[in-house]
């Protein structure tokens, strides 16, 4: 801009919006791509993890929209859902066990649900299997009696032997393992069967009446007597106790202690059944104690899948947990676990 100034023109910088503003009619940022960025796919898209939380929104949604009343928990077997690590492969994130715990609590809640529509009742199983434990997933087309395609729902993964729980093997013998420290021991317990009653033994005995071998006097009332007995016991009745062989040697020549012996047999005292399984046990590693408390471990978990409402008190007693401690603890006084200090007398 050329302004006259002592009778000379001198040239004056002026901002160029003020230019603007007097010459053009039109923004200069109308030609600028300043539009706001798209829209978030999800609502979650500005939390820490936008997969958790719209994984968690959607379940939720689906106890919102069947407010039917619910199973009685108290009756009801919750299912075995997907463990943690395998979650967080399947959505590629971290999960932490508290929001772990928190998904899978909805989804016990959605399980729970009663839906009445049966096709909405199936869209849900679908939704929920993949979250099961030992899900495949993996559907299959089929034609129906009219020719129809139809998909089949894919079935849970049979569960696999886990000798943690204790199952039943092939043989017949329930299988279990238990570690304590560095020793791991493996448990076999058969039920002991007991003899079969010999008929020809069982007979009914007829008790010879008092009133043919002695006179007795007419004015006393007669005697009581006893009709019949009936002894279905054998001559010889005996129940055979279990043994309990460690590494193919019976357990009193395996562990010399009494508390080690008392250590092993102690889940079968807790459930009334000594002498009633034969054991046997194969341990390895750690010192005595430890094998002896790893065969604690592996005998409970096995006599408790045997039969689980007649063995409670062994789950009650806390029979059926690891021991994780490995070191004895310091005691207050001491530099270590047993270990004084030197005795000085000045």
């Amino acid at each position: 801009m050329l302004v006259l100034l002592r009778g000379r023109t001198v040239p004056v910088a002026v901002p160029a919006l003020r230019l603007l503003s007097t010459q053009q009619t039109s923004s200069p940022f109308a030609n600028l791509d300043i539009r706001p960025a798209k829209r978030p796919d999800t609502a979650a898209y500005f939390t820490r993890k936008p997969k958790f939380y719209d994984l968690l929104s959607a379940i939720s949604n689906l106890s919102r929209q069947h407010p039917l009343p619910r199973y009685n928990e108290a009756n009801y077997k919750r299912g075995k859902w997907i463990p943690r690590a395998e979650l967080q492969t399947k959505l590629d994130i971290k999960i932490s066990p508290r929001e772990h715990e928190l998904l899978i609590r909805r989804l016990g809640d959605v399980s729970n649900l009663r839906i009445a529509d049966p096709a909405e009742r199936e869209t849900v199983t679908l939704y929920l299997n993949q979250f099961r434990r030992g899900y495949v997933h993996a559907e299959t087309v089929t034609k129906d009696e009219n020719g129809e395609t139809k998909v089949v729902a894919p079935k849970v993964g049979k569960k696999k032997n886990n000798g943690r729980r204790g199952f039943l093997d092939h043989l017949g013998r329930w299988h279990a393992f238990g570690r304590r420290k560095e020793a791991t021991a493996f448990a076999w317990v058969v039920p002991v069967e007991a003899p079969e009653t010999d008929p020809e033994v069982a007979e009914t005995e007829e008790v010879p009446r008092l009133s043919d071998d002695l006179e007795l006097d007419p004015e006393l009332p007669p005697p009581v007597e006893a009709v019949k007995i009936v002894d279905n016991v054998p001559a010889h009745a005996h129940f055979p106790l279990g043994d309990v062989i460690v590494n193919g040697k019976p357990l009193a020549e395996y562990f010399f202690h009494g508390t080690d012996r008392d250590s092993v047999l102690f889940p079968f005292q807790v459930a009334n059944k000594v002498g009633q399984y034969n054991v046997f046990l194969r341990v390895s590693g750690g010192g005595r104690t430890g094998q002896a408390e790893a065969c604690q471990l592996a005998v409970a978990r096995a006599l408790y899948m045997s039969d689980r409402k007649a063995h409670v008190p062994v789950r009650e007693a806390g029979l059926l947990r690891t021991d994780g401690r490995a070191v004895e603890r310091k005691k207050t006084g001491k530099p270590k676990a047993r270990k004084s200090y030197t005795w000085v007398k000045r």
